[in-house]
């Protein structure tokens, strides 16, 4: 899908790549089709955690076959070193290319136009918040009110209060592009985290993510309070050209 002149591209669950002028953006590829071309592009990956459905090794081998610049920002659980790297195939020099960042964390590029902020995930590893020129992007990772069923009220409680702690931080802030978790599997929680985010940030468009191929809770999330509200906002995933 083509939005403002930025193409976004579905990858997987939460895995999505962003085309700008003068780079390529990939955030948690799982599986999916990658591009066989870069053309002439910088690329630039995101990797909010361990997670296997957020992370996988081959990413890197197809990067560094795309591309000897490429430029990594990872979750700080994620442990990568020389001899493993070496071990699964990648040459060990991957490693200065590799950010890694944990919650809170800030790198910056003003020649490159490039800033990469984080938040503390409510899971594991962070939230990205990165602006590459002008064009302003959040991808949660895992950041969300995972709130069960078969959690206590207590720690339900500590979930959204933590929850809440995080978007606060970016309350009021502009993104022209939002990649927020909708998980059937909260059951009738499953919209709580995308209620806060649409609530107190300024989005654009929103790409709702991390549904494990039931697509259908986009629409059943439209016809909430807050999903009517912001309707013509949130994106229909599935019909993103892969």
């Amino acid at each position: 899908m083509i939005t403002n002149m930025v193409k976004v591209t579905y990858l997987y669950h939460s895995g999505f790549m962003v085309e700008l002028d003068n780079s390529i953006l990939i955030f948690d590829y799982f599986k999916g089709n990658l591009p066989s071309s870069l053309k002439g592009k910088k690329l630039l990956m995101f990797f909010s955690h361990k997670h296997h459905d957020h992370f996988q090794l081959s990413a890197l081998k197809w990067a560094e076959e795309m591309s000897k610049e490429a430029h990594f920002f990872v979750g700080n659980d994620i442990k990568l070193n020389g001899k493993y790297l070496e071990r699964n195939g990648l040459c060990p020099a991957i490693l200065k290319r590799i950010e890694r960042m944990q919650g809170g964390a800030v790198y910056e590029n003003k020649e490159e136009q490039l800033k990469v902020e984080t938040l503390h995930s409510t899971d594991e590893g962070v939230a990205f918040v990165v602006t590459a020129g002008e064009t302003s992007i959040y991808h949660a990772g895992d950041l969300n009110n995972w709130y069960w069923p078969e959690e206590t009220k207590i720690g339900n409680e500590k979930m959204e209060k933590a929850y809440k702690k995080e978007i606060d931080k970016i309350a009021g802030r502009h993104f022209d592009l939002a990649f927020v978790p909708l998980d059937p599997r909260l059951k009738e929680g499953y919209g709580l985290g995308m209620d806060y985010f649409l609530e107190k940030v300024d989005a654009d468009r929103v790409f709702p993510m991390h549904m494990w191929e039931e697509y259908d809770v986009i629409k059943r999330y439209k016809q909430t309070k807050t999903g009517r509200a912001f309707a013509e906002r949130i994106e229909d995933v599935p019909h993103i050209p892969m």
